[in-house]
């Protein structure tokens, strides 16, 4: 009578084990990050159901995850992503297929999403939104404009300090002016994802501030910059080195906002080698994710797209960068 007792409860105890290691595996990717924890990805294997070789794989790198030239990039980087994209080949690889936070590098597929409602002709650049109410983000460091309930500013402008300056309240703005809803139209950052094979990224919001469930990889990112190469005010915005806009307060008065690029190259902050020539960009810094800068590049009129989240410092971050240049000349 005692074994069969003891051997029900061991029955018991390895059913209770597999139900939690199924549960546990299926909400793993749900669960808070930790500040030193990056979660790993699958490899795309032959029942991956995405795009073919004949899509969009046709057209630039294949995803790897094997370490290329990554020894330089391991003591500080989350991930790391040079391609060159004539050849499609992967110079630097470096955790490109693990999930990290995107922070204002999101800010590209929202003016992505932007651009497509630009040209499904929802809206025009022209469009004046007044804002009905004020916008409220918290997070410590958010970077936020002057704008207040009242206020009037064109899409232009309003896409202007997204993609140039990164303000957080823009993109909740123009979402809600083109949705109505944020939620809506972060689904559409998510669908538009899908569309170009950036299937392991996953939206929350609209500007990149943390949340837990809200990740990217530096090879969807890869895919996102070049989707943005697509549009031509995305190019015309990215070649600016700084911009003054104008908008009404509440009472018709108007002020002026001159902006400059957090991207420090262009803000003259870092020096920027002579044969080099920046095409699309986007810069992004949170606590949790540091600071990340993604480009897409001429070097001696060849392209490449490179990718850097580095968990140091700033100057940490453009020393790479600078390594990722050297690279190219291999």
């Amino acid at each position: 009578m005692g074994k069969a007792v003891i051997y029900y409860i061991l029955l018991m105890l390895l059913a209770a084990g597999c139900i939690y290691f199924i549960v546990n595996k299926n909400t793993h990717f749900d669960d808070a990050y930790t500040e030193d924890t990056i979660n790993e990805l699958n490899i795309w294997d032959s029942t991956y159901p995405g795009p073919s070789l004949t899509g969009f794989q046709s057209r630039y790198a294949a995803p790897t995850n094997d370490n290329v030239n990554a020894d330089q990039f391991k003591d500080t980087c989350y991930a790391a992503l040079l391609i060159d994209n004539e050849n499609r080949e992967n110079i630097v690889s470096y955790n490109a297929l693990r999930r990290i936070y995107p922070a204002s590098t999101t800010k590209l597929m929202t003016g992505i999403v932007v651009c497509d409602a630009l040209n499904n002709g929802e809206i025009s650049l022209d469009d004046e939104v007044t804002l009905s109410h004020d916008t409220y983000i918290s997070e410590r460091g958010a970077l936020l404009s002057m704008l207040k309930r009242g206020y009037t500013i064109s899409v232009r402008n309003l896409l202007y300090g997204v993609m140039m300056r990164s303000y957080n309240d823009y993109c909740e703005i123009l979402a809600e002016y083109i949705c109505g809803d944020t939620a809506v139209f972060v689904d559409r950052m998510n669908q538009k994802a899908r569309e170009i094979g950036a299937t392991n990224s996953h939206f929350v919001n609209t500007h990149g501030l943390h949340e837990d469930n809200h990740y990217i990889t530096a090879y969807d990112m890869y895919l996102i910059i070049n989707e943005a190469k697509k549009y031509k005010i995305l190019q015309e915005i990215d070649s600016y080195d700084t911009f003054t806009y104008t908008f009404k307060d509440a009472d018709g008065v108007v002020w002026e906002d001159d902006i400059s690029p957090t991207n420090q190259f262009l803000a003259g902050n870092y020096k920027l080698p002579s044969n080099i020539e920046i095409h699309e960009w986007k810069t992004g810094t949170t606590d949790l994710a540091g600071n990340i800068l993604t480009m897409n590049v001429e070097i001696n009129k060849k392209s490449y797209s490179l990718f850097v989240a580095d968990g140091a410092s700033q100057d940490s971050l453009y020393d790479k960068i600078g390594i990722m240049f050297n690279l190219t000349r291999k």
